[in-house]
């Protein structure tokens, strides 16, 4: 874990800091990240949709198949399938942020939701309380990686918990 300015490093969904990177080319912007979080933590933006190469805007995808090993299929044309792209990137992208103390996700994403990304199964929404691809991925290789979705955010117990986690982890590690 490293520290960055005088402040720990956390990784963040871009989208949440105000970029336009969502498949419809918006922006998800949260004031808690961006008014508060930002003065305590040094953020090590990502998204991986554009960094596995998909454009902005592009084709919405979502979890489908299986609850335990989704695929990202398009939304509104089942023919896209970027799930090899996409798993790909996971491979490779969590060894990058090994210094990094906690993650910020994007709630609902099919790479990015924490606990509440919808699964659909032969065209049937089955459960709204699995994980994005690439959040997954990301805590199975750090499974004591502190991390919180942003609707989570607004919540002053899960939000405290979060950085006192952080706070907790780096102290342990210097």
């Amino acid at each position: 874990m490293a520290i960055k300015n005088g402040n720990p490093l956390v990784g963040v969904s871009r989208c949440l800091l105000g970029d336009a990177v969502r498949y419809d080319g918006k922006s998800k912007a949260n004031v808690i990240v961006l008014e508060k979080l930002s003065k305590i933590f040094t953020f090590i933006p990502v998204c991986p949709e554009v960094e596995a190469g998909l454009s902005i805007p592009r084709p919405p995808v979502r979890l489908t198949h299986s609850i335990e090993n989704p695929r990202l299929i398009g939304r509104d044309d089942p023919s896209i399938d970027v799930t090899d792209i996409m798993q790909q990137y996971c491979n490779t992208k969590p060894d990058e942020l090994n210094q990094i103390s906690g993650f910020i996700f994007k709630s609902r994403s099919p790479s990015c939701g924490l606990n509440s990304t919808p699964v659909f199964i032969e065209g049937r929404y089955v459960t709204e309380t699995s994980r994005g691809i690439f959040a997954r991925k990301l805590c199975d290789v750090y499974p004591d990686l502190a991390v919180i979705e942003d609707d989570d955010l607004a919540d002053e117990t899960h939000l405290d918990r979060f950085i006192e986690t952080i706070d907790t982890n780096v102290k342990r590690k210097l």
